[in-house]
């Protein structure tokens, strides 16, 4: 899996800040697109893929290229409180080239509990798949993070699902990848506190599971701006789980 990502040298986001994106990008390639049903009358449907707090876009627009080279239809929202971020994965999202025209990716305001119902396209008040990357760095941000996924996994009509998964046919695919970061203790403490406040609102949170022999993924992040100089960055499920990065399923009890 490899895609050409602009990096925005003003803001400045280093390499090793993506390594819960690409991990998370991974997964989702590996474990749900590669696995999506066939023959499914809704398997044609454009499968709608919610990212939370996209910052650069990086985990979004990694799933998007697998998407797009794998021929598989999908709808992509990036979404993200800080008008920065916003901008610049909307940027990022321009410069991406994508081998087919069967994706289709877009960027908007969204808040941490905020309305889901009033605050998201319809379409994606119902998503398929939803995917967080390494957005707790504080306490704060836990309680409505948990509000927020319980609005998306709780829903009264989920509509058709292009997943094969029965279970997953009933609520969108919800993971959220994190590490420990010893620049800033207070992720440990957020994660912790996302937890029980999951488990207060009727959600249930587990490391989600990997199939066995998984090759490791690649990523290439360019920054056009500075004449094609960029950086590549590999992900092995093994290194990484040594190093403490996790992926969590939440779904509903």
């Amino acid at each position: 899996m490899q895609v050409s990502i602009a990096q925005n040298t003003c803001i400045g986001i280093p390499g090793a800040m993506y390594d819960c994106a690409l991990a998370l990008a991974s997964f989702v390639v590996d474990e749900i697109i590669v696995n999506k049903r066939e023959g499914d009358p809704a398997a044609a449907r454009a499968m709608r893929i919610l990212e939370l707090g996209t910052g650069s876009g990086a985990c979004a627009l990694l799933v998007a290229a697998a998407c797009s080279s794998r021929g598989v239809p999908a709808r992509l929202l990036l979404t993200d409180r800080n008008p920065k971020s916003v901008n610049l994965a909307r940027r990022n999202a321009d410069v991406l080239q994508l081998s087919s025209g069967n994706v289709e990716i877009d960027v908007a305001r969204f808040a941490f509990g905020e309305d889901v119902g009033t605050n998201l396209p319809t379409d994606f008040a119902t998503p398929d798949v939803v995917v967080v990357s390494d957005v707790l760095y504080t306490p704060e941000s836990a309680v409505p993070l948990a509000r927020t996924l319980r609005q998306l996994l709780c829903h009264d009509d989920y509509g058709e699902s292009v997943l094969a998964s029965p279970a997953d046919r009933r609520q969108p695919a919800c993971y959220l990848a994190w590490r420990p970061r010893s620049c800033n203790p207070d992720k440990v403490t957020a994660v912790k506190a996302f937890i029980v406040e999951c488990g207060a609102l009727g959600l249930s949170v587990h490391d989600a599971s990997r199939s066995n022999g998984r090759a490791a993924s690649t990523a290439r992040v360019w920054d056009e701006a500075a004449g094609g100089e960029g950086w590549s960055q590999t992900y092995d499920p093994a290194n990484a789980a040594r190093e403490g990065l996790r992926i969590l399923k939440i779904e509903s009890t």
